[in-house]
């Protein structure tokens, strides 16, 4: 959705307020003044005349994880990934034992996944094993854990051509046509 269109429609809401009296009091309470309705006649200008300028609202969805569609060599779903840097020498990232449980992968069709969590390796550690332990690893003990530095068979951003629509995406798996995403090998 553009910033404009949203604008307009925040815009139609706050019109919508302004001719329907009842909406008027709830959202100002019961002691409506010409102030209140000023103001709010203002604020709506601003909402225009913000864009005109070349100031934008971020998409609403411009902040959501990507939709990122992929196969492995060997059956990783229960474990923990963690990013590597590009030398594969140290971890750049890897999630909190109470953020891992919410990481693991959604089954697409044809044993395609969903990846929920950031990471290019895989450690030996389970997700359960991980999220259960009283012991904090530190980014070095982890990756003395790495099992697999290259994971992937295949592993697509289908966020463009998707929207991270899972009925979508399988689509794209039936139809052989995942390769109409961004191929991120």
């Amino acid at each position: 959705m553009s910033s404009r269109l949203h604008h307009y429609q925040i815009l139609i809401s706050f019109i919508g307020c302004l001719l329907d009296y009842k909406s008027m009091k709830a959202f100002f309470g019961t002691h409506t003044s010409q102030n209140n309705l000023v103001s709010l006649v203002l604020l709506c200008s601003h909402l225009l005349i913000l864009p005109s300028c070349g100031i934008h609202v971020s998409d609403p969805g411009a902040g959501t994880a990507p939709a990122v569609v992929y196969k492995t060599r060997k059956d990783y779903r229960d474990r923990v990934s963690v990013q590597l840097s590009p030398d594969n020498r140290t971890i750049t990232a890897y999630p909190a034992p109470s953020d891992v449980p919410y990481q693991k992968p959604i089954a697409l069709a044809n044993g395609y996944l969903l990846k929920r969590m950031v990471g290019n390796a895989f450690l030996s550690l389970s997700i359960e094993e991980y999220a259960g332990s009283s012991h904090s690893y530190s980014a070095d003990e982890l990756l003395e854990l790495v099992v697999d530095i290259d994971p992937y068979l295949e592993i697509y951003d289908c966020s463009a051509c998707t929207k991270g629509d899972t009925a979508a995406i399988n689509l794209l798996i039936r139809e052989k046509k995942l390769r109409k995403c961004k191929s991120l090998r």
